[in-house]
């Protein structure tokens, strides 16, 4: 089953989604909720992973820009030493395959951040 992070880009209805596996999902998910504080939003975030979607434009701020920016920052090492470490790569057929379908997710972030730092980014038909 796939599952869905969307991110917020600034404008209405255009949403950059994000999509994977429930493996990689779960991770992603577990990552995302250990940067928001917000209690009713950690409910909120478990609630929809469990449903199999998180919506990042649905939290409040701090944590909005606080997940943006460590899933910009920090997810990538993350992929490499907890999702996919060292020893697990080892074993695994066209592992940069996986490993770059995670870091796609820090793209997409800087991305986000981008647009929400310039609305109407999207509508010059870039993306």
């Amino acid at each position: 089953m796939t599952k869905l992070v969307s991110f917020p880009s600034g404008e209405e209805g255009g949403d950059l989604d994000w999509f994977a596996t429930a493996a990689l999902f779960d991770d992603v998910a577990a990552f995302i909720l250990r940067h928001v504080a917000d209690d009713q939003a950690k409910r909120d975030v478990t609630a929809g992973a469990a449903s199999g979607y998180v919506f990042i434009g649905d939290l409040p701020e701090p944590d909005q820009t606080n997940v943006l920016t460590a899933l910009r920052d920090e997810f990538p090492d993350h992929v490499d030493s907890v999702i996919y470490p060292p020893d697990v790569v080892s074993s695994m057929d066209d592992v940069e395959i996986f490993v770059a379908r995670a870091k796609s997710l820090a793209q997409l972030a800087r991305k986000s951040i981008a647009l929400r730092d310039n609305p109407g980014a999207m509508s010059d038909g870039k993306s």
